[in-house]
């Protein structure tokens, strides 16, 4: 019998038989072959990928290869600020969003010595990102991380209040914290309800959560990453966190395009859990679909020469596999990947592009039309991908 629904509980899913022939990508920005498979719960629109023992194994491989952003000589991507335009690192600005939501002290207290320090976990910590980012903005916080080993140790030492980094499974977490956050981790893991549920015993009394993730419903090709075993919609967030136990405080979709920032507690025993709410169980056939136009339609763009793609993350990666051959350049704005190479061809800056080039924008709709306008100008064809799945 199949394990039922992670966000629901329902054991109502279905495979859908359109995933397995596309190719896919890892995380970490990898060609992985096609093969996969993915399940929709009909009863809450729920989209996961069963964690079966061939699966397990493969998402072993993918993480014992694992180089993150090595895109930028480990430098953490470039997001564009929806408040100034400007473009920042990721973690910068979630730190920043963090600190201006007013919820959690901005710094440690002080005027009582014998005052418990504020201690922040960082889940899946990567090479340290997040937790140098709070430590920007959160002053005196102890910062801890979590992670599969601990081959990143040395980059995090230099991490002002960096006070250890455990290594292990994160239902064997110990101690409590009062941020426990998971930026681009929870859809890791192969339980997501359960390791949330764990995690209510490491949360000092008072302390939150914070999840930063990928919406689904705004970006497919979160659907093509082999080592994503949840696909979340703000819906599908909210209801796991409510089954949990927790009460979200904010859920937002504007500080990252594209993803979700999510600030969550444990809810009162006596406090009502907020009404769940369910996506349509055919959102996933639809980006699928969405997908297979825009595959058609990057191939007829690279019939153009010379033939560029825009960008070095996951969609540009997921592009690169079926236009072998065609790419001469990638385009990216990020000054950290200029200069570098990208599956073999060089990365430019958006002003190098050569005279008569055509550039493909193969992103997720949300954005895309905002950086083909970015790019326009005389002799320069940029193209896009269709318009958003129904």
């Amino acid at each position: 019998m199949p394990d039922p629904c992670h966000v629901c509980g329902a054991a109502e899913l279905r495979v859908l038989s359109a995933y397995g022939p596309m190719p896919r990508v890892s995380s970490d920005c990898r060609p992985v072959a096609s093969g996969g498979v993915v399940e929709v719960c009909n009863a809450c629109g729920a989209i996961r990928k069963p964690a079966t023992a061939s699966f397990q194994s493969e998402i072993g491989a993918i993480y014992a290869a694992y180089d993150v952003y090595y895109q930028g000589g480990g430098l953490e991507q470039m997001v564009f600020d929806s408040r100034t335009g400007r473009p920042v690192r990721r973690s910068e600005l979630l730190a920043e969003r963090l600190r201006g939501s007013g919820v959690l002290p901005a710094a440690a207290p002080t005027a009582a010595p014998t005052a418990a320090p504020l201690r922040a976990m960082d889940l899946g910590c990567g090479n340290g990102a997040f937790l140098r980012a709070l430590a920007g903005a959160f002053q005196g916080w102890q910062l801890f991380g979590l992670e599969l080993d601990d081959r990143s140790l040395a980059a995090m030492q230099d991490i002002p209040g960096f006070a250890g980094l455990l290594t292990g499974d994160v239902k064997e977490l110990q101690g409590r914290y009062d941020l426990i956050s998971m930026i681009h981790a929870l859809e890791h893991f192969l339980d997501p309800y359960q390791t949330l549920l764990a995690l209510r015993g490491n949360l000092t009394p008072g302390g939150h959560v914070f999840i930063q993730i990928p919406d689904v419903s705004e970006n497919p090709f979160d659907l093509l990453i082999a080592d994503h075993v949840s696909h979340f919609t703000p819906r599908s967030l909210a209801r796991i966190l409510g089954r949990a136990g927790y009460q979200v405080v904010r859920l937002e979709t504007d500080w990252v395009r594209k993803e979700m920032s999510v600030l969550a507690r444990l809810r009162d025993p006596l406090e009502a859990a907020a009404p769940a709410e369910s996506d349509p169980p055919a959102l996933a056939e639809a980006q699928l679909g969405w997908l297979s136009g825009t595959l058609a339609a990057a191939r007829a763009a690279a019939a153009h020469r010379p033939f560029g793609l825009f960008g070095t993350s996951i969609a540009a990666t997921w592009l690169s596999g079926a236009l072998a051959g065609s790419i001469d350049f990638y385009v990216d704005e990020d000054p950290s990947r200029q200069g570098r190479e990208f599956m073999g061809r060089p990365i430019i800056a958006p002003d190098a592009i050569p005279p008569g080039a055509t550039v493909f924008v193969g992103l997720a709709p949300a954005i895309a039309s905002t950086i083909a306008a970015r790019l326009a100008r005389p002799g320069l064809t940029v193209l896009q991908p269709p318009e958003a799945a129904a």
